[in-house]
């Protein structure tokens, strides 16, 4: 198995992409970071072309959603686990990264903390104040619940409503979370942030301009936590083209979205 040697890490923004190809292209990542001799890492932020709804791998959709027929908007499964989020105002992330020598344990919860520490730290630059989240301290719990989507959604599976050790706390909401799945020779995190209800109101004045502020922050406070150097990059004529084959093919199927 391959590892990560390369400190050179790939820094990709694909704004406003339909929920299904944005599973697709963190897939399509994830397979070349195993597969291909340049094994560059990469970080990825995104948001999302229309609302929607991601729900976790290991989720059955059933528990928390009507019959296909019935749904409000796009759902797509994730690669990942965790719970349910609504997408629509948050920026979205992904990291990929070749795992470590084989015979060591890939500690994940490490992993969980750099992530952690650096989006607390780009969100400080931006006048944030926020903490995260332990669960030994039940001072960070909310007591807010989100409402389900037009009746549709239950909100005890909202990723939102349990926040996990790391997570991002302000005002005691969740408003980061992340989950990460493992495969024979990479690492895939997939993450997502939500403030623009808490800037003050600049979010509406320019949301180009304030997700292009949040990006150029957490991808500076990234570079930091993680001690790589980032080079921006754009996905590859190949990379897209295998990346709508591979939306087309499974996460715009049913078969995908609403395996059992």
């Amino acid at each position: 198995m391959k590892t990560e040697t390369n400190n050179n890490w790939r820094l990709l923004f694909t704004p406003d992409v339909d929920p299904y190809m944005n599973m697709a292209i963190d897939e399509v990542l994830t397979r070349k970071c195993i597969d291909s001799e340049d094994s560059t890492a990469a970080i990825r932020f995104y948001t999302w072309k229309e609302a929607s709804c991601s729900i976790g791998y290991f989720q059955k959709i059933e528990n928390v959603l009507k019959p296909p027929n019935d749904k409000i908007v796009p759902v797509v499964r994730r690669p990942t686990g965790g719970g349910i989020v609504y997408h629509g105002n948050d920026i979205t992330f992904s990291i990929v990264k070749r795992r470590m020598q084989p015979g060591r344990q890939e500690n994940i919860t490490s992993f969980y903390k750099l992530i952690g520490e650096s989006l607390l730290r780009g969100l400080e630059r931006l006048g944030f104040t926020c903490t995260s989240y332990h669960p030994e301290d039940e001072s960070h719990r909310s007591d807010k619940e989100r409402k389900p989507l037009n009746g549709s959604l239950s909100h005890q599976s909202y990723c939102s409503e349990t926040p996990a050790k790391y997570d991002i706390m302000i005002d005691g909401s969740k408003v980061a979370g992340y989950a990460a799945r493992k495969s024979q020779g990479a690492v895939l995190c997939q993450g997502y942030l939500d403030v623009h209800e808490r800037w003050n109101g600049q979010y509406k004045d320019s949301r180009e301009k304030a997700i292009n502020l949040i990006f150029e922050n957490l991808a500076g406070s990234f570079k930091d936590i993680f001690g790589i150097t980032l080079t921006s990059s754009q996905l590859t004529e190949v990379e897209m083209r295998s990346a709508s084959e591979l939306r087309d093919k499974k996460y715009a199927c049913d078969e995908w979205n609403y395996r059992k």
